[in-house]
């Protein structure tokens, strides 16, 4: 996957570091989300809830909103209804919105408003039980969970293909005079005319950054060498997962479970159902 992802997703790798960046950025994410790899794809397969683990949840704290310009390359205009300031075209003398200019062809313009952020409260369980599932056949090292969550109420993107590429923005109708910052377009806007902008979105209620955790093989290698393997082979009894196995996995959760880099964009279809 080429432009404009690529240009996003590099943009936001530096100020989100080992987070996950959804693409499109309406795809939705959920705290217990599972992916498998299979040819180098991503693709949903099912949740944790899917697999009877269950989990609880805990806050955390992220910043109120988030705001990228690349570093001030983008500069914004805004129009208050009734007014009528130079440079706008699309926009009549009632409407209220904004004008965006890109300096530099790969100008990304990222905004998300009123961040909330959810994770797991008890890893050392969550550990446990992605060991039993391991356990039982029904997890491999291809398969990952979403461990945390970034929710945020309004969003807006939009990238740049050339240098000076612009956009005009109108505002919502329910809005009142007219927005004065970039968190304020965010959700409330609409794209009503562009010149060389590549990706153009603005939505409400999405998840644009998540983490994902999946198991260490060097977990999976010492289970197999303190305790055999899991599954005797066909036709035999399955074997219980040893007890003194949950109770290391609870006790050191982070030789158990490892946050991983993005290397592949999921696939967002519809989810498998649980196994």
């Amino acid at each position: 996957m080429g432009e404009p992802y690529e240009q996003y997703r590099a943009a936001m790798e530096g100020p989100w570091p080992g987070w996950w960046i959804a693409w499109p950025p309406t795809q939705r994410m959920s705290l217990g989300d599972v992916f498998e790899r299979s040819g180098g794809v991503l693709r949903r397969a099912g949740s944790l809830a899917g697999r009877n683990v269950t989990f609880a949840t805990a806050p955390g704290i992220p910043p109120a909103s988030f705001l990228y310009d690349a570093q001030g390359s983008i500069t914004a205009h805004f129009k208050l209804s009734g007014a009528s300031p130079q440079g706008f075209s699309a926009l009549a003398k009632a409407d209220a919105g904004a004008r965006l200019h890109f300096d530099h062809a790969e100008s990304v313009l990222a905004v998300y408003g009123a961040l909330t952020q959810e994770g797991f409260s008890d890893y050392p369980a969550v550990a446990a039980e992605l060991s039993r599932l391991y356990w039982d056949g029904r997890w491999t090292t291809d398969h990952l969970a979403v461990g945390d969550v970034i929710m945020a109420a309004t969003g807006l993107v939009a990238t740049a293909t050339k240098s000076g590429a612009s956009a005009e923005l109108r505002v919502s109708a329910t809005a009142a005079a007219g927005p004065v910052s970039l968190l304020e377009l965010a959700g409330a806007a609409e794209f009503a005319v562009t010149d060389q902008v590549g990706m153009q979105w603005t939505g409400t209620q999405v998840t644009p950054f998540y983490r994902v955790l999946g198991l260490r093989k060097t977990w999976l290698n010492r289970l197999v060498e303190e305790y055999g393997w899991p599954q005797p082979g066909q036709g035999a009894a399955p074997v219980p997962v040893p007890p003194l196995a949950l109770s290391e996995a609870r006790a050191d959760p982070d030789a158990v479970l490892e946050r991983l880099p993005q290397d592949v964009v999921p696939v967002d279809d519809a989810a498998a159902p649980g196994t």
